[in-house]
């Protein structure tokens, strides 16, 4: 394990945004039967759940005459261990520059463009967001079956996303169990009904959050920034200095709000599809 980041420089905390992504899929590998290919020129990881998130290829460093060559290699690796979909990711130190063209080239699609880095000092975040919500909304660590159902509900809905997208995290952590997966998972309850959803991931010597979701009737009360911070504020007890994240163009805000700045760092993502009749995808976190 990484070991925290202390005292970071700006670099190390710039490199810890995909660095943090890049161990999420690491861990991903621990669910039964999955696949970890790292080189010194790629990364592939491969596993059961279905969404593109627990496929793909990452931390490409290869030369420009090379690119091509090892597309459709992984191409042709996630067609045999048939796959129905996988990303492609890119940030700031994929090589060649032009690789996404090149993806482009191969039939992968942009499925998001140049998602903002975002860092900060975890102390210095405005945990008094927290109490900023209205008076009957809670925020439960997830715990039990029907918590982690709850989650699923409130994920779906506030990424408006297909209901498969999110059964895949419901598969993997039943498949690890609940309280022993590499990440932990937050619901927002108003009034009982699940509306927000997160899930903390600590890599790369810093802490993470994805997943960070509000139902669109229950946005502009707080309940985004409480479900971004209370994850934030148990890394802090824990004992990380740091945290970082990419976030959408909806969350951006949200996310200066409560103290992150943002990085140079910019991430993006390309779709590959085995065949043309697969389901919307969606955000598919």
């Amino acid at each position: 394990m990484t070991p925290i980041l202390m005292n970071a420089s700006p670099e190390q905390l710039n490199a810890a945004v995909d660095g943090n992504l890049f161990d999420l899929f690491r861990a991903m590998t621990r669910l039964p039967g999955a696949e970890l290919h790292e080189s010194a020129n790629l990364s592939r990881h491969l596993a059961s759940p279905f969404n593109p998130m627990f496929k793909g290829v990452w931390h490409t460093r290869l030369a420009h005459a090379d690119i091509d060559a090892a597309i459709a290699d992984s191409i042709a690796y996630f067609q045999f261990k048939d796959a129905p979909f996988f990303f492609w990711w890119t940030g700031p130190d994929t090589q060649p520059a032009d690789t996404g063209q090149h993806l482009a080239a191969h039939g992968l699609t942009v499925h998001e463009l140049d998602a903002p880095g975002m860092t900060a000092e975890l102390s210095a975040l405005d945990y008094d967001a927290l109490n900023r919500v209205p008076k009957n909304f809670v925020i439960e660590r997830v715990s039990n079956l029907t918590q982690l159902e709850q989650f699923k509900q409130a994920f779906v809905a506030g990424m408006e996303i297909p209901e498969w997208a999110g059964q895949a995290w419901v598969d993997a952590t039943l498949a690890l169990g609940i309280g022993q997966t590499p990440w932990k998972m937050y619901v927002g309850l108003l009034d009982g009904e699940p509306v927000a959803s997160n899930m903390l991931f600590n890599g790369a010597g810093v802490a993470s959050v994805f997943g960070v979701a509000t139902v669109p009737g229950a946005r502009g009360r707080g309940i985004g920034a409480a479900i971004t911070l209370l994850p934030y504020q148990d890394a802090l007890a824990m004992g990380y200095r740091y945290g970082v994240l990419f976030a959408t163009e909806l969350g951006t805000p949200v996310y200066r709000r409560i103290g992150f700045q943002d990085s140079p760092v910019r991430i993006s993502r390309y779709l590959w599809r085995n065949g043309a009749n697969l389901p919307r995808i969606g955000q598919a976190h």
